[in-house]
């Protein structure tokens, strides 16, 4: 009797444990470099998804995190087992979620912010898309899947059928903002032209030699998602809790950036130490079409057209389709 006792409050004890003994202890997450990813820096600076993670009765979680320049050395790392959360354009995603369905299915959680992009160059002669020759070079995260590639893309549809929608394709050059911007403003490299973002569109604009040929409001009236935070269909079901937290600590960071904008500038640049002051940041994110927020937008229209162009062999029925199910009550597009 008493071994039967003893054996049903082991049982018990283990049952009330293995919830959180049973969820990751140690989370892997990849962010870009720019302002769009400003939720992810001040999640690491202020230890937000550890703090969460206590709080919910997960214990100690440590969070690892890595900068990747391009969303395809990501997708790489997430596949393998090398990573637990991605956060990359939106056609990089796409690419992953209609390669990977049969493999390792993979969702996004959410959005984390919609900050214009612009393509600039230093050839005085172009002033058009049109105006591309063979000699340029146009620097961009991720040659034919980052976000830039395909709004690049989709632009050139416009400009020249979409037919020719991969024209300027040879043109394109994978590199990261940092160095993208570098080229550009040396005036040395064969890259003349970089498809940027924030901050480094705002130090490129400073040189007298630079400005702006096309922008994302050129192709959308309506924010567009610089990119999206997604994980794979495995770690969603077997660690419900971290989840959670790793969602809530994304929601917290964006509503510090909400609610004390200048506060989460400082905290920034005291992680990423680049060239700008706290006041040309908060200049760059004061634009009207500057948004922070879970929200996923246009990415249906990015799919649509991915669809089109032959790039995505499957089309999704809507954006939810994309997404987990605790996403689906946002009014994304």
């Amino acid at each position: 009797m008493i071994k039967r006792v003893l054996l049903l409050v082991l049982v018990a004890a283990i049952g009330a444990i293995s919830p959180a003994s049973a969820e990751s202890a140690k989370i892997r997450i990849a962010r870009q470099w720019g302002l769009a990813w400003m939720p992810f820096v001040l999640m690491e600076r202020n230890h937000i998804i550890e703090r969460r993670a206590a709080a919910a009765g997960l214990g100690t979680v440590s969070v690892e995190w890595r900068t990747f320049s391009g969303g395809n050395v990501m997708n790489d790392a997430l596949l393998s087992d090398n990573l637990d959360y991605a956060t990359t354009g939106i056609p990089g995603f796409l690419v992953l979620w209609d390669k990977a369905k049969t493999v390792l299915p993979v969702r996004a959680v959410s959005g984390f912010g919609a900050i214009p992009f612009a393509l600039v160059t230093r050839n005085p002669a172009v002033k058009t898309l049109k105006d591309f020759s063979v000699a340029d070079r146009i620097a961009l995260p991720t040659v034919k899947i980052s976000g830039q590639a395909v709004l690049l893309q989709m632009a050139a549809a416009k400009a020249f059928g979409l037919s020719d929608y991969a024209k300027l394709d040879p043109l394109t050059v994978s590199l990261s903002n940092p160095d993208g911007m570098a080229a550009l403003l040396s005036g040395k490299s064969e890259i003349d032209s970089h498809f940027s973002s924030p901050p480094y569109l705002q130090i490129e604009l400073k040189a007298p030699a630079v400005h702006v040929v096309l922008t994302t409001r050129d192709l959308f009236e309506t924010p567009f998602s610089n990119g999206l935070f997604y994980t794979t269909q495995k770690f969603h079901d077997t660690n419900p809790k971290t989840y959670r937290v790793v969602l809530d600590s994304l929601k917290e960071a964006i509503d510090l950036i909400n609610t004390d904008r200048r506060a989460a500038i400082v905290q920034y640049l005291e992680v990423t130490h680049e060239p700008v002051s706290a006041d040309e940041v908060a200049a760059a994110l004061a634009d009207p079409l500057v948004e922070y927020s879970l929200v996923p937008h246009n990415v249906f229209a990015i799919a649509e057209f991915m669809h089109q162009a032959g790039t995505l062999k499957s089309q999704p029925e809507s954006w939810k389709e994309l997404f987990f199910p605790e996403a689906h009550d946002l009014p994304g597009s």
